[in-house]
């Protein structure tokens, strides 16, 4: 489970709040397969959710930096479509495949590992570029 803590804030409270939810979805997404097995109809539902929140949440965050003149604001963009591609793969393997527990793992922990180094490594630069 990924737990925020005050070394993601960016400074920005929209960002932050975007950021917290997308932990407790990819959590929610954890707790799914700690359960009995998920329904097709859960899962559709979380990652339909996660698909959107995600893109909505990028351009969002992207045209802060770009606003505010971030240092990082290509990188972050780079690493955004990044993420976008890895989802669209996985969401055409999870039309074929159905919810598959080692499919939906192995989303979980690319998502937990990825949101955890792009936040420490990329987004809180965001603090140095706000301005109050």
């Amino acid at each position: 489970m990924l737990t925020w803590n005050e070394q993601f804030a960016t400074g920005s409270v929209l960002v932050d709040t975007q950021h917290r939810m997308l932990i407790e979805k990819i959590n929610q997404l954890e707790e799914l397969l700690n359960g009995p097995p998920p329904s097709k109809a859960a899962c559709d539902v979380l990652l339909n959710f996660l698909g959107t929140y995600v893109g909505t949440h990028f351009k969002f965050e992207e045209g802060c930096m770009e606003r505010m003149k971030c240092p990082v604001h290509a990188q972050n963009k780079q690493a955004h479509e990044a993420f976008l591609g890895m989802f669209t793969k996985f969401k055409e393997r999870y039309l074929a495949e159905g919810p598959k527990p080692a499919l939906l793992k192995s989303l979980q922990t690319f998502a937990s590992e990825w949101i955890n180094n792009h936040i420490l490594n990329v987004d809180i630069k965001l603090r140095t570029c706000i301005k109050d």
